[in-house]
């Protein structure tokens, strides 16, 4: 190796040494920043927001409000009619409005159906007039504003019974009469009776009568004529003790009973 080579080598070597040690420095100096200089504490506070609870709408007011409160929202129920009465534990939800921190339901009372918007009047149906209809026609029109609708005979010595059933054997019986008046307001689902007849058969002209009235208890069956023919003779032929006849009939014994014979003609004997 020329003395040319040799020199360029150790000024190498003395150069990555100066930088090694420059770069140690540095470090050290570093170091002592990082720990002079005080690192800031930052604490994060975490607020839980409330989970959805989902849609309730339909809902028993008793079930809605448990599953409401292990959410941590706070929950409030009103009267969804105009009405503004005091929900109970059975009423089903209509409306619901749901914020951050709070739900707020809006129920009617059971049965009752809900009003087209929060605070109007709850659209009770009508009766309709299902007389001269079909069992089954009769309970699809009544649907579910109606309560119970049973079927009962409209004559008393049938038999015929049956409840909410459209496809039953009782299905096309014709319906005579029926217990709500057409047009009547359906309120809080009442119960209605349909008296009903055979297919084929007539209607009778009012509820409660007899097909056949000799089936009727109170039943009395008339007095034949001659029957009463003869009781008319039996009391005028048996009492006839102040007859002619009997004027003039004798004694058991023969002769004139006490008091003297009856004797039809004036003195002077008889024309």
């Amino acid at each position: 190796m020329s003395r040319g080579k040799k020199r360029w080598l150790g000024i190498s070597v003395l150069a990555v040494v100066l930088l090694l040690l420059l770069l140690r420095s540095r470090g050290e100096e570093c170091e002592d920043k990082e720990v002079a200089t005080p690192r800031a504490t930052v604490t994060a506070t975490v607020t839980a927001t409330p989970s959805p609870i989902g849609s309730q709408i339909g809902e028993p007011v008793d079930a809605v409000l448990t599953r409401v409160k292990q959410t941590g929202l706070s929950v409030g129920v009103h009267d969804a009619s105009e009405q503004d009465e005091t929900p109970g534990g059975d009423w089903r939800v209509c409306f619901e409005k749901v914020t951050l921190s709070k739900v707020e339901f809006a129920a009617v009372a059971p049965g009752a159906p809900c009003p087209t918007k929060d605070g109007k009047p709850i659209p009770w149906p009508k009766m309709p007039n299902v007389v001269g209809s079909t069992y089954r026609k009769a309970v699809e029109m009544l649907g579910v504003g109606a309560g119970p609708v049973f079927l009962e005979t409209a004559y008393q010595d049938e038999y015929g019974f049956d409840r909410d059933n459209q496809f039953g054997d009782y299905a096309g019986w014709k319906v005579c009469f029926q217990s709500v008046n057409a047009g009547r307001t359906l309120k809080d689902r009442p119960e209605i009776t349909l008296h009903a007849v055979k297919e084929g058969e007539a209607c009778p002209p009012a509820k409660g009568l007899y097909k056949d009235p000799t089936n009727n208890p109170e039943h009395v069956d008339p007095v034949p004529d001659s029957d009463v023919g003869s009781s008319d003779g039996d009391r005028t032929g048996t009492g006839g003790s102040s007859s002619e006849e009997d004027d003039y009939s004798p004694g058991e014994k023969g002769g004139c009973p006490p008091g003297g014979c009856y004797n039809p003609c004036p003195p002077g004997g008889c024309r």
